[in-house]
């Protein structure tokens, strides 16, 4: 964890006695941090960067795993397959409607992301 993210083991462990991040006690005392604390991690170190408290830091990176986890829920429901629109990535997020005619795409531009609907039963949306 230390490597990954840069911050220092004495750091680590004392944010994990605080109770910001926690992790599991693998063979030889080494610990054992999932990928998700290494992120949330890694967010208080930047938190930190910016100027905010310890504290504050570590509120921050919860609220944002949490708001994280949401968006994965979401992706995860909605995702159906990867496709291109108008020779852009585009991201099929399923039907839009109850009646099941059109089919919502999130496409992916330089610089930024539109939503577009398209008929569904349309083979080819590029």
């Amino acid at each position: 964890m230390s490597r990954a993210t840069g911050i220092s083991q004495t750091k680590l462990r004392y944010w994990e006695r605080k109770g910001y991040i926690k992790s599991k006690q693998g063979k030889n005392q080494n610990r054992k941090f999932s990928y998700s604390m290494l992120i949330k991690a890694y967010q208080i170190k930047l938190f930190l960067d910016q100027g905010y408290t310890l504290a504050v830091a570590a509120e921050k990176a919860e609220n944002k795993n949490n708001t994280l986890k949401l968006v994965r829920r979401v992706i995860f429901d909605r995702f159906e397959d990867v496709a291109t629109y108008d020779n852009h990535p585009a991201i099929n997020l399923g039907y839009f409607d109850e009646d099941k005619d059109k089919l919502l795409y999130a496409v992916i531009y330089d610089d930024g992301t539109q939503f577009k609907l398209v008929p569904a039963g349309t083979e080819k949306i590029d």
